[in-house]
């Protein structure tokens, strides 16, 4: 639901609402908490901090599958929420639209809306990925403008926006050296249709060259040094 959204629906939000709340439906079945708070907040004690249940039972008390009577609640066994984890981090992103009903948001994010530009922190967990939508309703052009960029090692900067013009003509966000060596770091790109994406990295050019991968049809490779740099994009 979350790929329709992304790459091909021309009502992305309708299906965004949904992908984006079956990505966070995993995590809502970790018992977790705070020492302040005696750590898991389905069943308290550190003994309990990080269990994780199967899935959960919306009545008072009801029958799983399995014949067992259970509370409200996760079940009290993991069975395979080990997937819904491995596909929450598959899908792990922040998204920023503009949803008819709130405006601008940010999926899995903080952001800041200015004249021309949109300002954001992600707060998806994995800080690798994230995407832009940009519904056009004019009769001229139905469909929404899409842009998505995905790191294949390291991250963004946490805590330091990420800037991204409204009309999708230039991308800059710092990029954090998460092992502390130097090495290479691939940067994927999909951009909207017609459009020859230019990149800076510390403000000299970088080569990005075409691939066939369909999701991210433009890669470039970053030398990364012990400190963070800054990444620009322009989409001419």
């Amino acid at each position: 639901m979350q790929s329709q959204s992304l790459n091909f629906s021309d009502k992305p939000c309708d299906w965004l609402q949904l992908g984006y709340a079956s990505y966070l439906s995993s995590w809502s079945l970790m018992n977790t908490g705070r020492p302040q708070t005696d750590y898991g907040f389905w069943a308290s004690g550190k003994h309990n901090d990080g269990a994780a249940g199967w899935q959960f039972m919306s009545e008072k008390f009801g029958r799983a599958w399995m014949g067992t009577e259970v509370p409200r609640g996760p079940w009290h066994y993991d069975g395979e929420i080990d997937l819904g984890f491995g596909g929450a981090l598959r899908m792990a992103a922040t998204v920023i639209t503009h949803d008819p009903v709130f405006g601008w948001i940010a999926y899995g994010g903080k952001l800041k809306e200015e004249e021309d530009c949109l300002s954001f922190m992600p707060r998806d967990g994995l800080l690798q990925r994230f995407a832009v939508i940009v519904p056009d309703s004019s009769d001229a052009k139905p469909s929404p403008s899409r842009l998505k960029v995905e790191l294949d090692r390291d991250g963004f900067v946490p805590d330091e926006e990420i800037r991204v013009q409204k009309d999708l003509s230039r991308i800059t966000f710092a990029l954090a050296n998460r092992t502390g060596d130097e090495h290479r770091t691939g940067i994927l790109l999909s951009a909207p249709p017609d459009v020859r994406p230019q990149m800076l990295q510390n403000g000299q050019s970088v080569s990005l060259k075409r691939t066939d991968n369909s999701d991210y049809p433009w890669r470039a490779e970053v030398e990364m040094g012990t400190a963070a740099c800054r990444i620009e994009t322009s989409l001419v």
